[in-house]
């Protein structure tokens, strides 16, 4: 198991253990973290935009064009944005913090 960190939008701080392999979509839902995600992980909206620290960006894998086609219509889009639908859970986002955007 993972540890991943969410902080949500009240910078609270909650602190899960994720299967590998499991979206970072699925882990929020499945740990009632207040991650919208209304299109199921599809990748056909932004409400499961999150934000990562820019010096942790490298441990994610690289984001595809329509990620960031998508990721345009996100509200405060930041350089460290993502969408939670495309992040694989992996060893080495363990300890990682995600913000709720």
């Amino acid at each position: 198991m993972v540890k991943i960190n969410f902080l949500d939008k009240t910078d609270n701080l909650k602190v899960i253990e994720a299967k590998e392999g499991s979206s970072l979509l699925d882990v929020a839902k499945k740990n009632n973290i207040d991650l919208e995600g209304s299109c199921g992980g599809d990748m056909l909206c932004s409400t499961c935009h999150v934000y990562i620290l820019s010096k942790h960006l490298n441990k994610l894998k690289k984001q595809t064009i329509e990620e960031k086609e998508i990721l345009e219509l996100a509200n405060n889009l930041k350089n460290n944005s993502r969408l939670a639908c495309q992040i694989k859970v992996t060893k080495e986002l363990s300890g990682l913090i995600f913000s709720i955007a």
